[in-house]
């Protein structure tokens, strides 16, 4: 249909939505895994703190593994031939061990009792289910940074099958071991979602790792220079800044919700929507490194654009029919993710909050494609850090209020700070998209 009103660019809409699924479902990978585990958790021996517990684990995960969020775009910028997919590689490479270090050195000392019991304040059994989530999790850190570096290899030189098979492998394997460990292990309760998604992690890193050794060519050889880790490691550090807000958030709002009357609840139905959420935003957060690839490619920055507006509002149009429908949102949260009344109620009441949130999402990861293909990531620093001082004002305001529906306090956090980050991103990404723009009608 599109090509049916942009004649134009018939070559690069197709080329655009190659790119865009395999690089949506890479980016939106552990979201959308996330529900599936979840319902086999939600019917464990102890399903409030399975998915409770999990959630916990995972959000101090996410800050403890940060260069896994950035190594894809990384690599999508610096990548254009043998010689600097090597650099890059061997970058990759050391950011995984200090992952690995980092993590293990919570997970495994009493750190982790101290950030879940002391910090987080929650009972000693959600607080036993969240460490020992943890230490699987160490493992899902030092795989994740390998495969978003994989990942963006394969982007890079359109190799978009690639990312289709491996997110199926994780798909497939994340939901065998969460059956497996649910019949036969029940009692390990929120470990059955670390071990399915560490093990799916793993397996996506083999298979990408076989199909770019079988599949290189000699096409990916030029004579541009290798670029060196310090010039490398300039340009992740701000990126690496960056990273540090999507990791601090979760930890944040779960901190906020765990203040409420019923912490559980609130945590646990948040989970629940925010990944539906992200399942049903897969389109849309594919924007950012399809956007990166394309820019490579050298593709009309004006198309780019327009095409991330229209996923951006197509992203939105069917989320908002699922949070209105009470028949459609009855069935997902009840019968599909097996949540009990009250968690389904507050769970609709969370996705109604976000539903709104795609077409902000698009524009955001456009902008701030445009300023990392330019090389000059101090505008991503600048966006995330008007975001982190908005975060921590909604999170400590929070904390005055007297309010039993913990759930409406971190989906609102949540969506005003994402709106707002949209909006840092036109603003500090404008020059940089001009700058594109005017190189590629010279």
């Amino acid at each position: 249909m599109l090509q049916r009103f942009f004649p134009r660019y018939q070559g690069s809409i197709r080329r655009s939505l190659r790119l865009l699924g395999p690089a949506a479902v890479n980016v939106s990978a552990h979201e959308w895994i996330t529900p599936i585990v979840a319902a086999f958790m939600a019917r464990s021996l102890d399903p409030e703190g399975a998915v409770a517990g999990y959630a916990l684990a995972l959000s101090v995960a996410f800050f403890l593994t940060l260069p896994r969020l950035r190594i894809q775009a990384l690599t999508l910028v610096f990548v254009e031939d043998n010689k600097s997919w090597q650099a890059v590689a061997a970058f990759t490479m050391g950011c995984a061990g200090v992952v690995v270090v980092v993590i293990s050195a919570v997970a495994f000392t009493p750190l982790s009792a101290i950030i879940f019991s002391d910090l987080f304040k929650i009972e000693e059994s959600l607080a036993h289910e969240a460490m020992g989530a943890l230490k699987v999790l160490t493992l899902w850190g030092l795989f994740s940074v390998i495969r978003g570096h994989l990942y963006g290899v394969a982007l890079r030189f359109e190799k978009a099958s690639l990312l289709w098979l491996g997110a199926a492998t994780g798909l497939v394997t994340a939901t065998l071991v969460s059956l497996f460990l649910y019949n036969f292990f029940p009692e390990f309760n929120a470990r059955i979602g670390a071990i399915a998604i560490t093990s799916a992690v793993i397996l996506e890193c083999a298979v990408a790792t076989i199909g770019l050794l079988y599949r290189r060519t000699s096409d990916l050889k030029t004579e541009r220079a290798r670029p060196t880790q310090r010039r490398i490691l300039f340009f992740f550090i701000p990126l690496l800044f960056a990273a540090l807000l999507p990791s601090v958030t979760f930890p944040l709002l779960n901190f906020a919700m765990a203040r409420s009357i019923n912490p559980e609840l609130a945590i646990t139905a948040f989970t629940l929507a925010f990944g539906v959420f992200s399942i049903m935003s897969i389109p849309a957060n594919g924007i950012q490194p399809a956007s990166l690839a394309l820019f490579g490619l050298k593709e009309s920055p004006q198309f780019v654009r327009l095409f991330a507006v229209i996923i951006g509002l197509l992203t939105a149009i069917p989320m908002v029919l699922l949070a209105l429908s009470n028949t459609a949102s009855d069935w997902v949260f009840g019968a599909v993710l097996g949540a009990d009344d009250a968690v389904k109620s507050m769970s609709i009441q969370a996705l109604q909050v976000l539903m709104l949130l795609p077409p902000w999402l698009a524009l955001e990861q456009l902008y701030a494609a445009a300023i990392m293909s330019n090389k000059e990531p101090r505008g991503i620093v600048y966006i995330n850090l008007g975001r982190l001082i908005l975060l921590l004002l909604l999170v400590f305001g929070s904390l005055l209020l007297d309010t039993t529906e913990g759930v409406l306090v971190g989906s609102g956090i949540m969506s005003l700070t994402l709106f707002a980050e949209a909006i840092f991103a036109v603003i500090f990404g404008r020059s940089a998209f001009n700058s594109l723009r005017s190189r590629y009608v010279d």
